[in-house]
This record gives structure tokens, sequence and C-alpha cells, in this order.
């Protein structure tokens, strides 16, 4: 399935699974991507990476990864509460992308990390903005992880060493919860 293709199948999926409420609010997320369905299917993904505890989806089957997800989650915490979150995380993706903060020290890490290509940081830089929206962190250590995330995706695209971005944005998330099973802590909510 295309990316598009599996776009038009998540919404076709939501069309029966949401309320009227919901789909509207949906499609509303869905708007703020304009017409970039490529940026849009890219946030899912990452979107989902971080739902199944850092563990990347298969681009292939990330209709099945987002159905199933949907299901178990709305079956718990309804499907407000889910889309919220997405909301939320929409937000920080295209301030991440669209390099929109006001801070111009965060903006010019921001900017830095996108020249390097580091978009497989994405799912950790969502959840750090998250936790930067909520207070958990400060600004301040907000903008040593982003320099840290500099450095890191400056030394990788030298060739200094083999540095997996992803494996790190773990490593930290579970040293700042201090448990090796964060991913509840990300669960939607």
């Amino acid at each position: 399935m295309t990316k598009i293709e599996t776009l038009n199948s998540i919404s076709k999926y939501l069309e029966l699974a949401l309320s009227e409420q919901g789909l509207e609010f949906y499609l509303n997320i869905k708007k703020s991507f304009a017409t970039d369905e490529e940026m849009f299917f890219d946030f899912l993904f990452d979107y989902l990476t971080i739902q199944k505890g850092g563990k990347a989806p298969n681009t292939d089957s990330l209709y099945a990864d987002f159905t199933v997800y949907f299901d178990r989650f709305s079956n718990i915490q309804g499907e407000k509460k889910i889309l919220e979150q997405i909301a939320r995380y929409a937000k920080y993706y295209l301030m991440l992308r669209l390099e929109y903060i006001d801070n111009k020290d965060f903006a010019r890490s921001i900017s830095v990390i996108n020249a390097y290509g580091a978009w497989d940081v994405y799912p950790f830089l969502l959840e750090v903005m998250d936790d930067w929206e909520n207070k958990r962190i400060d600004s301040s250590a907000l903008l040593e992880m982003l320099n840290m995330i500099e450095d890191l995706a400056y030394r990788r695209l030298q060739g200094e060493e083999d540095i997996d971005l992803t494996s790190i944005g773990l490593d930290i998330n579970k040293m700042l919860y201090g448990t090796s099973n964060y991913a509840s802590q990300r669960s939607a909510g």
C-alpha cells in the first residue's frame, strides 16, 4: 500500500469507528497538515512509534498498527482522549518540521537537526516537547537535549560513528522515567 492509500484506509476506518464529533476532530487534525499527506503519514508513523514503546512500525503495516492501537485504547480511554493526544503531538510535529517555535534558541537547534536530516529522532523529540509543554522538564533541559541531539546528528553525518538516534532517545526516556517500561507513560493521555 502506498502512503496515500494507507492514509485513505485509516480515514475510512475512522469514519466507521468514530462518532461524528470525533471524525470532525480527526479531519481537523489532518487539515493542519494542509495538503502534505506525506508529512501526515510521517507524523502518524512517528506517533505510532511512541505508542509502540519506541518500536517503529513497518511502513507497510502502518494501517494495521494504527487500527490495533486505536481499537485497544479507544475501548479503554475513549476516542476523545486519544484524539486530543494525537492533536497535541501533531502540533509538536508541525512545530518541529516547520521550525515554528517562539524560542529562538530552540528554533535554531531544531533547524540544525532538520538540516542534518535527523528524522529518526522525531518520536523522542515529540515526547520531549510534550514533557516541556506539560512542565515535566524546563526550558534549559529541553535546550540541553536539543543541543545533544544536534551534536550527535552532526557526528553521525560526518561519519565519525554509527549513531542510532532512535535508541538514544529511548535510553534517555528510560532514564527520565526511571523504568525500562515507559510505554505506559506515553499511552493516550
